[in-house]
């Protein structure tokens, strides 16, 4: 007896389980037919669904490399490390280099660009343009792969025009690209741009203050002396401005603690003192020179005046020069880089359809269908076996009547 009391447990488990077998096995059919019934009715759905193609491309990113005007820099100090690269993303702070370029093909420029070349306005009858990018943006998924590489993915219930759509986000990011100054090349072209406009228009009135200066004193060419004092302090004058420029180039990429800039600092406060030596007359200027230069002050008022604007006219002569071909070398380190985002994989008409997945969808439902009917069963069953206890069945006939009297007086 003790051993079969030991095993009473389980008895009981196996008689649930048989209980549990007894009764689906009693309402197999019901459980069948709903759970078929659902697969087909999940079928007919699916097939009145609108199907949708997703079309994907994929380009790669510019690669870091160094620059073609590297070794010309190289002679310029600080500003070679302007040019040594880093790429976009060092210029402007960003971590990964693939998020410039994700943000840029999430960008309102090329988004709408896609928007209003498909009309898809139209197409997703949205009332409002920003409608349009946000239902443009939910069909659409740029991912950052491995190696550089971005993949573009665009839904549309249309094949072909899915990968229309996906293509015309690269040739959106080239429009784009062309127009802004992305790579480190392109920021260095701007930047010496600016400044060749400057030292132009400086060069401009320089030209016109020497012209109306040998008009007022009647000077040409200043001879002697006076000659070898303005060419010094005119190179003096020069190599402050390249430093100052070199200064300026390296403050954006480096902090005002960064060591080269702190060095630039200090050679550009002494080049101004020395200069400022020269044009007050101090004796120690003429020292520094050998004794072979004359001091300003003692070069007579008219020649004076000539001299300075012929330093002003050399001045911005040298410092032209300097900006040119610096803004040309930029250029030419663009140009290159400009062409280094190529197409991998262009999106391609896609033979399949991404959803709905008809298959899957009609298999889950079937499943679903099984568990539901499943739990019904079992639910009827245990309330047909409640109702056999008399004091659960009274229990439930008085709820019954109270429910139904509160719809009465609903």
């Amino acid at each position: 007896m003790a051993l079969s009391s030991g095993n009473a447990p389980n008895d009981d488990d196996s008689v649930n389980l048989l209980d549990l077998a007894l009764v689906f096995a009693a309402r197999k059919w019901f459980i069948v037919l709903f759970s078929f019934s659902v697969a087909v009715l999940m079928a007919v759905i699916v097939l009145i669904m609108p199907v949708t193609y997703t079309a994907t491309t994929t380009m790669l990113l510019p690669q870091k490399e160094e620059s073609s005007a590297m070794a010309m820099l190289g002679q310029l100090g600080g500003l070679a490390s302007l040019a040594g690269g880093g790429g976009a993303a060092s210029m402007l702070g960003l971590k990964n280099p693939d998020d410039l370029y994700i943000g840029l093909l999430k960008s309102q420029s090329v988004v709408d660009g896609v928007v209003q070349r498909f009309d898809l306005m139209h197409r997703y009858k949205a009332k409002k343009l920003s409608d349009a990018r946000k239902i443009l943006a939910s069909n659409t998924k740029i991912v950052s792969e491995k190696s550089s590489l971005i993949s573009i993915s665009v839904e549309d219930h249309d094949p072909k025009r899915a990968a229309a759509m996906a293509n015309a986000y690269v040739s959106g990011l080239h429009d784009l690209m062309s127009h802004l100054a992305v790579t480190s090349a392109a920021q260095r072209r701007v930047f010496f741009e600016q400044q060749m406009e400057e030292v132009k228009s400086k060069l401009t009135e320089a030209e016109v203050a020497l012209e109306q200066t040998e008009m007022k004193t009647g000077i040409i060419q200043p001879q002697g002396q006076a000659a070898a004092v303005i060419a010094t302090i005119m190179q003096l004058q020069a190599k402050i401005s390249a430093s100052e420029v070199e200064l300026g180039a390296l403050r954006t990429s480096a902090t005002e603690q960064n060591p080269e800039v702190i060095t630039l600092q200090s050679q550009i406060a002494a080049l101004r003192a020395q200069l400022a030596d020269f044009e007050k007359g101090h004796p120690q200027s003429a020292a520094m020179a050998g004794n072979v230069l004359t001091p300003t002050s003692q070069v007579p008022a008219a020649s004076l005046e000539y001299l300075r604007r012929m330093r002003d006219v050399r001045y911005q002569e040298t410092l032209f020069r300097f900006m040119a071909q610096q803004y040309e070398m930029a250029k030419v380190d663009e140009a290159r880089e400009g062409q280094l985002i190529q197409v991998v994989d262009p999106a391609l008409v896609p033979d399949r359809r991404s959803w709905p997945m008809r298959t899957l969808l009609t298999l889950l439902a079937f499943i679903l269908g099984v568990i539901f009917s499943s739990f019904w069963v079992l639910l009827q069953s245990s309330y047909k076996e409640a109702m056999q206890d008399s004091e659960t069945a009274t229990k439930v006939r008085r709820l019954r009547r109270l429910l139904r009297l509160r719809q009465k007086r609903m």
